[in-house]
């Protein structure tokens, strides 16, 4: 709620820049509120601690996540709800460009096949620091393409720097 009123509170006109972290897919994991929920979690009693739990509650947790990004982007302005649930966001009707990236790979528990969870979060393996990293806007040359090659948070500071016009070299 912050960032949305923060957002909609800039000037249109002249640059800026919002970072918004969502903590949802991360310890502890526990079941998100009913509200943020696409589906009820069946029994409603967990032992959060139980990897057999961490499935299903880290897919709730994502799906918490994803509602709530869709309404940061609908109460923004930046894409709008369709009747079936889904959003219509069009990159190129704004000046916005939106990265999505992950911090880390998934906890051994959440991991699912065909990934071996003794290779998962807090491993050297590419299984364990392994994140999405989506770019939209109308900045992006190519869009639509799959990039196979690894990214870190690092790189992100070259990208905010030349989406500024900055001299990042």
């Amino acid at each position: 709620n912050a960032a949305i009123d923060w957002i909609r509170a800039r000037d249109s006109r002249g640059p800026w820049m919002a970072t918004v972290s969502f903590t949802a897919a991360h310890t502890p994991v526990q079941p998100p509120p009913a509200s943020l929920r696409a589906s009820p979690l069946a029994g409603e009693a967990f032992d959060c601690s139980s990897s057999a739990a961490q499935h299903p509650l880290t897919g709730q947790m994502i799906e918490a996540l994803d509602k709530e990004f869709g309404r940061l982007l609908v109460e923004t302005g930046l894409a709008r709800s369709l009747s079936d649930g889904s959003l219509q966001y069009d990159p190129k009707a704004t000046r916005t460009t939106i990265v999505i990236v992950g911090d880390n790979g998934s906890f051994p528990g959440a991991v699912r096949a065909p990934f071996d969870p003794q290779r998962a979060k807090s491993t050297a393996y590419q299984s364990g620091v392994w994140v999405p990293l989506i770019v939209a806007g109308p900045q992006v040359v190519q869009p639509g393409r799959d990039v196979e090659a690894m990214v870190t948070p690092v790189d992100l500071f070259r990208l905010s720097g030349d989406m500024a016009g900055g001299d990042t070299v």
